[in-house]
């Protein structure tokens, strides 16, 4: 070989780990994840191709040190040819490990491992929880401005009552939330708290007798923690040891060649990983096989049949013929290791394999999906053409000629060329056709002036936009198949009952044929094979007891972990008392009834009141619109910062559209206005523009004093010694003197809003010539002359005590 490297195809690519992008040399068929798994491998080096010729080297070293290779031109062959396999992905080794802990016989031992685990679960829980409301204990009393001993005052400072109240229902005690306030006092501004370490995940292994296989505390400590593995005693101290053995995988699908398995070259690369095996570490060795259940389906076997058993039981002779010359203590065994099955590219487990589609990457870094090289040789094994797979799996990729939802349809219902084609350009990305629709593909622009999307649609990250468009779920499933294919060939039309369960995913195939392939295994192996048993996250604890009473070996149960929507349902919890002692006395009591409010969101009308106030705080412009119920009660809230940053003002855009959900779902604007008064940040300094609020520390101290003010009546919010705000932006220096003249409707009743309901004359009046009472105001009538309602009865006649315009005589049937 003219180079280690020549037939690997090293490339460069642009990785992105962690927080920042590096430059990373790796094979060109590894994918992103795959080379992740070899830089943390090779110590976060990212040249693999030097990492891995330089472990060769020194691995060389030691095999000639051991013996295993007789001159130097067989430690340049080792070298090399070391450094060859583990590029194109054939070998991947694993140094010693620790043997997996064992429990003590018995259930007490079982009881402790649930208990423990659920205690760390709580205390993590907890630990974040109340590190959370002490911050908010802390951050109650930096935010408050005044006398230093009431800001850490739960008596005098309402926002640190709640904040300690919180705290409370934590779980906190009294003296630690003293503690968060003593902190901030001194100046402290964040609570450190770290929680405890979550549980391990390595399994941990129980020998049973036979008649604990039926035990309760098995059954819960198998469900609870997931990392058992129930063992026979005899077998026990096995499974536990051979975790420990340092471990070499040798992948099965790379060695066909010319659509057929080239057991040579099979061998090759077993006595290779044996041997590199023996050059790192001493005593016993473990060797897996990757990719069994895709190895069986290339070569059209059905998993669940005797042939693949039997094709599967000679596959592991074949590698212990390889390598028994070799006079090494080889332990082969089936592995359950995440990072080196990784590494490899296969899982070493004999698992089904995992479906007819694989994941690629474009050389920009996209995923795609694309037809395995398994199945792709499995349909020719099985006859069937490889076109109506593609077709099948893989979907038509266009949404031309789409059932549901097509061209014609879509733009039925509005879609342009422009959103269409967008749409089209990202169906070899998706799994799902409501991705390739999604906001920010179609653009927030269309949904809202075509579809009429509203602001909360658009917050909402799950809007389906074509439902939304009005296209039916039976549509969009049907368009969906078309376009995106299938995951499995199970219901494949064009296959027959036979060769369609040769393509049956580990989701299709029963637990009894994974069960009945490992007793094939169990005696050409030289470690007990241990059946996973993967369960939904609500399997119930019966099914967990008969998964392990069935099971004739070592069992590992785990549920999947619940979904990230999960919400549990609870009944409401309205007119429930709830009794606090009032006085000292115990038969004095004071019932304090706890209403809770319903979470429904109260949609404000279409057309709806508000206002608009411009002001400059620190010479930075701000527009606060508002949107009120037709009971004048805010309900929505647009904040307007149109010279700032594009980042500050979209944060500012969704803030608002935040607060405006918060309070049509019922949260008090008061509790708003709390929270964010006296928060410090820049622009900050003098109000100009607002004749109530005259300077404020941030754009959100301004915006909620103005709010305050203006909706809750908290007139200490505003910094004039006298407030006369008439709502409209004009302050005492506006109104003319004696505050007498007649006003027009027009500058508080929007022309507009009343659509020429209200008359053009009509005016809003002064009343400080009118008589004092209400008695003397229900007497007086509209004056024709200048509209005030201050006609009254002088003698025989009727005079307006505004303007002096007599307004007729009293008729002589009303006099007396």
């Amino acid at each position: 070989m003219d180079s280690e490297t020549s037939r690997a195809g090293i490339e460069g690519r642009i990785l992105e780990l962690g927080d920042r992008l590096v430059e990373v040399e790796a094979p060109a068929h590894f994918t992103n994840a795959r080379v992740e798994a070899w830089i943390d491998w090779a110590g976060g080096r990212t040249d693999l191709a030097a990492a891995i010729l330089q472990y060769a080297y020194g691995l060389a070293g030691q095999a000639q040190s051991k013996g295993l290779t007789k001159d130097l031109r067989a430690r340049t062959r080792f070298r090399e040819n070391v450094t060859e396999a583990m590029l194109l992905g054939l070998i991947a080794l694993k140094p010693a490990g620790q043997p997996l802990k064992q429990l003590e016989p018995g259930e007490a031992a079982l009881e402790r491992m649930t208990a423990a685990h659920r205690g760390r679960e709580a205390a993590q829980a907890a630990a974040t929880r109340q590190g959370q409301r002490l911050q908010a204990v802390m951050d109650a009393v930096l935010r408050c401005e005044g006398d230093a001993a009431a800001c850490a005052d739960p008596l005098r400072n309402t926002s640190l009552a709640r904040a300690v109240e919180a705290a409370r229902a934590a779980g906190a005690e009294d003296a630690t939330i003293l503690e968060a306030i003593a902190l901030a006092r001194a100046g402290e501004s964040v609570w450190l708290c770290a929680p405890p370490p979550p549980a391990p995940l390595s399994p941990v292994v129980a020998p049973l007798a036979a008649a604990m296989t039926a035990s309760p505390a098995l059954a819960r400590a198998a469900w609870t923690t997931g990392r058992l593995i129930a063992a026979p005693d005899h077998e026990a101290a096995a499974v536990a040891e051979a975790a420990a053995l340092p471990t070499a995988g040798v992948e099965l699908m790379a060695f066909w060649r010319d659509a057929d398995f080239d057991e040579s070259a099979f061998k090759g690369a077993v006595r290779l990983a044996a041997q590199a095996l023996a050059a790192e570490a001493d005593g016993p060795l473990r060797l897996a096989l990757g990719g069994l259940g895709e190895w069986l389906a290339a070569h059209g076997f059905d998993y669940d049949s005797d042939d693949a058993r039997q094709a599967a039981a000679n596959l592991f002779g074949l590698a212990r013929q390889a390598a028994e010359d070799l006079g090494l203590d080889l332990c082969l065994a089936l592995v359950d290791d995440p990072e080196l099955a990784l590494r490899l590219g296969a899982r070493l487990d004999a698992a089904p394999w995992s479906g007819p589609t694989t994941i690629a990457e474009t050389i920009d870094g996209e995923v795609v999906r694309v037809l395995s090289e398994a199945a792709a040789l499995g349909l020719s094994a099985v006859s069937a053409t490889l076109e109506d797979a593609q077709g099948w799996l893989l979907g038509h990729r266009d949404l031309t000629e789409a059932p549901g939802v097509n061209r014609k349809t879509l733009t039925a219902r509005g879609f342009t060329a422009l959103e269409i084609d967008a749409a089209q350009a990202e169906l070899p990305f998706v799994r799902r056709l409501a991705q390739a629709f999604a906001p920010a593909i179609v653009g927030e622009g269309f949904l809202r002036d075509v579809l009429g999307a509203t602001p909360e649609q658009l917050a909402d990250p799950g809007l389906d936009v074509l439902a939304l468009a009005g296209f039916t779920p039976a549509e969009i499933a049907q368009a969906q198949a078309y376009a995106l294919g299938s995951d499995s060939l199970a219901a494949a039309p064009f296959l027959g009952e036979d060769q369609a369960r040769v393509f049956r995913c580990a989701h299709e195939i029963p637990l009894s044929a994974q069960a009945a392939m490992l007793a094939a295994l169990a005696p050409v192996l030289d470690a007990p094979p241990v059946l996973d048993v993967p369960l939904p996250w609500d399997a119930t604890l019966a099914e967990v007891a008969a998964v392990l009473a069935e099971a004739k070996g070592p069992v590992r149960v785990r549920r999947a972990g619940p979904p990230a929507s999960l919400l549990l349902e609870i009944a409401p919890t309205t007119d429930l008392p709830v009794l606090r002692a009032a006085a000292p006395e115990p038969e004095e009591r004071v019932v304090e009834r706890i209403v809770e409010r319903g979470r429904t969101r109260q949609k404000l009308p279409d057309r709806r009141k508000g206002y608009i106030q411009k002001a400059s705080v620190g010479g930075h412009k701000v527009y606060l619109h508002t949107g009120e119920y037709d009971d004048g009660q805010l309900g929505e809230i647009f904040i307007d910062m149109h010279k700032e940053g594009a980042a500050f003002r979209s944060l500012m855009n969704n803030f608002a559209i935040a607060i405006s959900i918060g309070l049509q779902y019922g949260v008090p604007l008061d509790e708003f206005v709390d929270a964010f008064v006296f928060t410090r940040f820049e622009p900050a300094g003098p109000v100009t523009g607002n004749d109530t609020v005259k300077s404020a520390t941030s754009i959100l101290d301004y915006i909620f004093r103005e709010l305050g003010v203006s909706y809750l009546g908290r007139d200490d919010l505003g910094n004039t010694e006298e407030l006369n705000a008439d709502g409209l932006g004009r302050g005492k220096a506006d109104k003319l003197e004696g505050d007498q003249a007649p006003q027009p409707a027009s500058r508080f009743i929007s022309r507009g809003f009343a659509r020429g309901a209200a008359p053009d004359n009509l005016v809003f009046l002064p009343s400080a010539n009118r008589p004092a009472g209400p008695a003397a105001l229900g007497a007086a009538g509209v004056c024709a002359a200048c509209g005030d309602i201050a006609v009254v009865r002088k003698g025989q006649a009727l005079i307006c005590e505004t303007c002096g315009a007599r307004a007729g005589r009293i008729p002589e049937d009303q006099t007396g």
